[in-house]
């Protein structure tokens, strides 16, 4: 039987679908706002310490956005093998895929460090910001980079106990990460004690440092036998097809992810040009979508991790009925959010700004695009739908249809062709969300998703 230290729903093959769901769900939900507060503590800190501060970690947040979503895009193929494994009850192989899943994570991971470690600074300067901002970002950028395999052993371990069904232990762990780096910034920012006075650095040096707090407590308790998943040494010896699987499942999502990243680049770019008020009223405007969202982020995570072992244990109708119950909680949610934001969006806006325009931007965004959370949802479910069985290229396609198929065309037809200005951006969100939902429901109904990818494996392979 395996172990857990927290508790978690024993079989997510059987019994009441939304409960599991539920259970599975809200530390997910909690895990994603103790990573917002990362750069929430980051900015609070040295906002205090000086203006450039804020600013560098800004300007390097597109990079290290990017260098992430390459990377956590591969442990998606973890959590779908894993999941699927643990359904079929095949302990030893889902141990085996953990432990393949770990190694091909720490190769990716050391690449993009040295490659990160060597490239912050070029890029940095080809973005044309002044030289002190410059020599911030860069050498912010520069210890990140060098941090980068413990900063992606926490996605590893949460990907990899998410597929096994256990969520709560990752949010735990999370918490507990937070909680270190806003202890630990103001000592290395501003030098108190017998620290000296890093600033922007210091901040890179907190994060970097209390990633890796939880990375080892990850790697102990996986190495350990403490919980579902049990790495064994033996387990990392390569196994050339299984990594080829690892490979070509998690590339399709890290290239949908990158492909997002990018996106919102673009996005950012176009804005831009309408001016800093419709700029100022996106951002806070993002902010509250992004607490929004956060249940159906879970509910995406929990449809992911249910999907994946029913289909292992060969339960594609309890899988379907997963994925419907997934959309109907998740729409359910969003449409009672957006009952609360439209009627009180000025409130909203103005608790972040008073300036007259863009509060007026502000209230015209939310009001559109509070019409479109429900499709969000949608989204995020079919998204955990394809995740969990594996077909990451249809996930791929979905987010980055939205984006580059429907968002960023659509703006720049309404917004600058139209020129309805900031409310062509706000209805290109609208309906790339409305037709996105609507792709991925139609792409669902086909039943494309349901075949286990566990079968494809050649036993040759297998740990047992």
């Amino acid at each position: 039987m395996k172990r857990q230290l927290f508790r978690r729903p024993d079989d997510l093959t059987t019994g009441p679908i939304t409960r599991s769901l539920l259970q599975l769900a809200w530390p997910v939900m909690l895990s994603n706002l103790f990573q917002t507060l990362y750069n929430f503590a980051d900015r609070l800190w040295l906002g205090r310490w000086g203006a450039v501060g804020i600013a560098a970690v800004q300007v390097s947040f597109p990079l290290v956005f990017l260098t992430i979503s390459v990377a956590s895009g591969f442990t998606v193929a973890g959590m779908a093998l894993i999941a699927q494994f643990t359904g079929a009850n095949r302990e030893e192989d889902a141990n085996l895929a953990a432990g393949q899943v770990f190694v091909f994570s720490a190769l990716l991971a050391a690449t993009l460090a040295v490659v990160g470690f060597f490239t912050a600074g070029p890029i940095m300067s080809l973005m044309g910001a002044a030289k002190d901002l410059t020599a911030a970002a860069s050498e912010y950028l520069r210890i990140i980079f060098m941090g980068a395999p413990l900063i992606f052993s926490t996605f590893l371990f949460a990907a990899l106990l998410n597929g096994s069904g256990d969520t709560v232990t990752p949010m735990i762990l999370m918490a507990v990460s937070v909680g270190a780096n806003i202890l630990l910034d103001p000592f290395f920012i501003f030098g108190w004690g017998p620290f000296p006075e890093w600033g922007v650095a210091g901040a890179a040096v907190a994060t970097v440092l209390s990633r890796g707090l939880v990375a080892l407590v990850g790697f102990y308790l996986l190495f350990s036998g403490k919980l579902g998943i049990h790495i064994r040494f033996s387990h990392l010896r390569p196994r050339w097809p299984m990594l080829r699987q690892i490979a070509s499942i998690g590339t399709m999502s890290s290239i949908g992810q990158t492909g997002t990243a990018l996106g919102f680049t673009i996005l950012n770019g176009a804005l831009a040009r309408l001016g800093t008020a419709v700029i100022n009223a996106f951002g806070i405007g993002t902010a509250f979508i992004s607490i929004v969202l956060m249940p159906a982020m879970g509910l995406g995570q929990a449809t992911a991790t249910m999907v994946g072992q029913n289909l292992g244990a060969e339960k594609p109708d309890r899988a379907r009925r997963v994925a419907w119950d997934g959309v109907l909680i998740s729409s359910i949610i969003l449409v009672a959010a957006a009952a609360l934001v439209i009627p009180f969006r000025s409130h909203l806006i103005r608790f972040f700004m008073t300036d007259p325009e863009v509060v007026a931007i502000g209230i015209r965004m939310l009001l559109l695009v509070g019409f479109a959370f429900p499709f969000m949802g949608i989204i995020q479910v079919m998204i955990g739908v394809y995740q969990g069985s594996g077909h990451t290229a249809y996930s791929m396609f979905f987010g980055l249809f939205r984006l580059w198929g429907l968002r960023i065309p659509l703006i720049y037809l309404l917004a600058y062709v139209l020129a309805w200005g900031s409310d062509g951006v706000w209805w290109a969100m609208f309906w790339s969300n409305l037709g996105a939902a609507l792709v991925s429901l139609g792409c669902f109904l086909t039943g494309n998703w349901a075949k286990q990818v566990i079968k494809t494996i050649p036993d040759e392979m297998s740990a047992a």
